[in-house]
């Protein structure tokens, strides 16, 4: 496998534990109210980023790529919510 496929591959499992931090997060917790509302959760996985970056002494990167993964969880969940209204739960 080239390097190029190799990186779509990873890519694609990444995305599949997106999928999956998204839908424990669907199952525990309510939708976003508000656009306010989804930025501030939004943001503060960021923030729990941020702290993990900034603490990364001697840590493998695994805390890092765990806190990516919930920043990008809610990023989708943002679209879902707030910018598609949850059109998508009509289509269910």
């Amino acid at each position: 496998m080239d390097e190029h496929h190799q990186d779509v591959w990873f890519a694609t499992t990444i995305c599949m534990e997106v999928r999956d931090e998204l839908a424990s997060a669907i199952e525990k917790f309510p939708p976003f109210n508000s656009a306010h509302e989804g930025y501030a959760i939004l943001s503060e996985e960021v923030d729990e980023l941020w702290d993990e970056v900034k603490n990364n002494k001697h840590d493998d990167g695994a805390k890092q790529r765990k806190e990516a993964i919930q920043v990008a969880a809610m990023a989708i969940r943002f679209v879902l919510d707030i910018s598609d209204k949850g059109k998508h739960r009509n289509e269910r």
